[in-house]
């Protein structure tokens, strides 16, 4: 930062030395659930909180091929679990237990972490039941991926409050990439009409919340994640 304002990013340089900065007249931090801890660097609060999620795949099936989509993402909303396919394999992924926050930190090598069967009970067992194509097939690796939540369960995209030359895109899913890339693009050349009223995803719209207010909304809002969506 210069005066006030952020005008670049600088690299990681050898050892703890500082790297090579590489100037920009505007930064996107879209660095999924790091984004906290690097924009608390610069002052800013983001309103997230990062989550814990289980996910199961099958193992290789001989009915599919290395295709990697050509179906959409299925969705059972009274149980909070969804299902889609990877090449070979089907996945699933449940919400139906309690919400498991993490804090994250720069030592965070990853957003997947070891998958514990106590800290998520019988999701996954009851998942499977739903889905046909789990109910028989041998079981595959199982995952504990960590994702982002806003209180509102919408993602924070647009120019940070109080800091000139920061630009904002995190808390996206899947669900929400395509839109957000071009929503930010929108925003960022002052080309076209943005994709929602930018209001809808300013990072400032919990300014006036507090910290425990934020985390709360948010975790409460996980096991009801498709109320809104």
């Amino acid at each position: 930062m210069d005066r006030g304002r952020v005008i670049g990013v600088r690299t990681a340089g050898a050892g703890d030395g500082a790297g090579e900065l590489v100037r920009a007249g505007r930064v996107v931090l879209a660095t999924g659930i790091w984004g906290p801890v690097l924009a608390a660097a610069a002052g800013v609060r983001l309103p997230m909180v990062d989550v814990q999620h289980p996910y199961l795949f099958t193992d290789e099936r001989p009915e599919l091929d290395d295709t990697p989509i050509d179906m959409p993402i299925v969705r059972y909303p009274d149980h909070t679990v969804y299902t889609r396919r990877h090449g070979r394999r089907y996945g699933l992924g449940s919400y139906a237990h309690s919400p498991l926050p993490l804090e994250p930190s720069a030592a965070l090598g990853g957003a997947e972490l070891p998958y514990c069967e106590g800290d998520f009970g019988t999701a996954l067992g009851e998942a499977r039941q739903l889905v046909p194509a789990f109910r028989e097939a041998p079981q595959g690796r199982r995952l504990n991926g960590v994702f982002a939540l806003t209180p509102d369960e919408l993602p924070l995209v647009g120019p940070a409050a109080g800091l000139p030359g920061l630009w904002l895109a995190e808390a996206g899913w899947v669900t929400h990439a395509a839109g957000v890339g071009r929503h930010l693009a929108h925003l960022l050349l002052e080309a076209g009409e943005p994709v929602v009223d930018p209001g809808r995803l300013a990072p400032g719209r919990f300014d006036h919340w507090s910290d425990r207010k934020v985390r709360e909304t948010a975790l409460g809002n996980y096991r009801g994640i498709y109320d809104a969506h």
